[in-house]
């Protein structure tokens, strides 16, 4: 028999720690949309003896490394344990509630929430945030996603328009859902077992002391939200046999529909877009195996090593006016938040992604032509010009994260 291209499938788990396989169960799968897949290379020693013959003495093989690519659909909680080693973090799952006991009463403006006392800020809430409010007088406020705009000692401004209400209300309940992920001041690095199994053949690829080290999401129209996963090993790889594979036993797999980008909200710059005909942003923390030597049996890198988090983005939209060229002339600084939600009733689960500061790094419009259609143009934001953000009720982060995914 021989292994056909989608009977298939990808597993991954967290190892407790460098050299200490994963196995059993507790594994994620992907939700597979294709990629290179693990790849081994291994660095081809010459033999520079000189012959009479004119021939050439076989050389031999050198350190081994490994890399692996894969696209795949995102999807709620589809792929938290791979951003979240990224991140080189711990998801924050502990989601929160004020009420009056922490706020008095609080009233609605056209453009958010005023508190009667407390600080917003004190109590957690950070600039970016979806939260959600219940219990307000006015049904069309209560159980929707708002995305937080700004922060001030009193008030909440929001992306959304409220209903306004100056009636001070002291029964309702403002709550940050979900779990939320930031750049952690202390960097944990996560090694994981990764499998590819090939059903046909019933074998596996197994591969330990990776390291997910770069991750890039893409949106296009008329698609849904993606995401191209890949990483590094150390080079240990085992090929196993028919009736020991799969290695991992019942690995979850996302159970959701994937994100639609035409449910998705981008937010560029302060302004909702309607206008995007591209997107990608990715995210990079360049893990390197350097090849080693010193041990007989030694044909694989000690371990993997990372850097600083790189964070890059790619947009292409309708050309509608010059702004943007004259914020790249300024030197404007920018924001960005993505909000991909499930197509399910309010208050819809959600995953959350923002990059709080940034500058642009090239504005160019496409080329004039005799066909019909728009004008575009195509913005880039290179890693250099990404930074952490240092904004009063800011995550103190160069991207964050928030889902309502478990």
């Amino acid at each position: 028999m021989y292994q056909t291209q989608s009977n298939g499938s990808v597993a991954y788990k967290k190892q407790s720690g460098l050299g200490v396989a994963a196995s059993g169960a507790g594994a994620s799968q992907l939700r597979l949309a294709g990629g290179a897949g693990i790849k081994l290379s291994k660095a081809a020693v010459s033999s520079n003896e000189v012959r009479s013959d004119g021939m050439s003495t076989r050389g031999r093989h050198g350190t081994q490394a490994i890399a692996a690519t894969y696209s795949a659909e995102v999807s709620l909680g589809s792929i938290d344990p791979i951003i979240e080693a990224i991140m080189r973090s711990t998801w924050d799952s502990s989601s929160f509630s004020k009420t009056q006991a922490d706020f008095t009463s609080l009233t609605t403006a056209a453009d958010g929430i005023v508190l009667a006392s407390g600080s917003p800020i004190t109590m957690g809430f950070k600039t970016a945030d979806i939260i959600r409010a219940t219990g307000l007088p006015d049904a069309a406020n209560n159980s929707k996603n708002l995305r937080i705009a700004s922060l001030s000692s009193t008030k909440i401004t929001t992306a959304e328009a409220l209903i306004v209400n100056a009636v001070a209300d002291t029964s309702c309940t403002l709550t940050r859902p979900g779990k939320r992920l930031v750049n952690p001041s202390t960097l944990s690095k996560a090694y994981f077992t990764l499998e590819e199994y090939e059903s046909d053949i019933d074998q596996s690829t197994m591969v330990q002391d990776f390291v997910w080290g770069g991750l890039k999401f893409s949106m296009a129209a008329n698609g849904l939200l993606m995401a191209e996963a890949s990483g590094t090993g150390t080079g240990q790889i085992s090929a196993l046999a028919s009736g020991a594979s799969p290695s991992f036993t019942s690995p979850t797999a996302p159970s959701d529909v994937p994100f639609s980008v035409v449910d998705a909200t981008i937010r560029f710059g302060g302004v909702d877009l309607v206008e995007l005909t591209s997107f990608d942003l990715s995210m990079n923390i360049q893990p390197n195996a350097p090849a080693t030597f010193g041990s007989g049996a030694q044909k694989y890198s000690p371990d993997v090593f990372t850097g600083p988090l790189l964070v890059s983005m790619n947009l292409t939209a309708l050309r509608k006016d010059l702004t943007r060229l004259s914020d790249f002339i300024a030197e404007t600084q920018y924001s960005l938040h993505i909000l991909a939600v499930d197509n399910t009733a309010e208050p819809k689960d959600f995953l959350s992604i923002v990059v709080p500061n940034f500058t642009l790094g090239s504005v160019d419009p496409s080329a004039f032509s005799k066909q019909g259609g728009p004008r575009t143009q195509t913005i880039q934001i290179p890693a250099a010009l990404v930074g952490v953000d240092t904004a009063t009720g800011g995550n103190n982060s160069m991207i964050s994260f928030q889902t309502t995914a478990p």
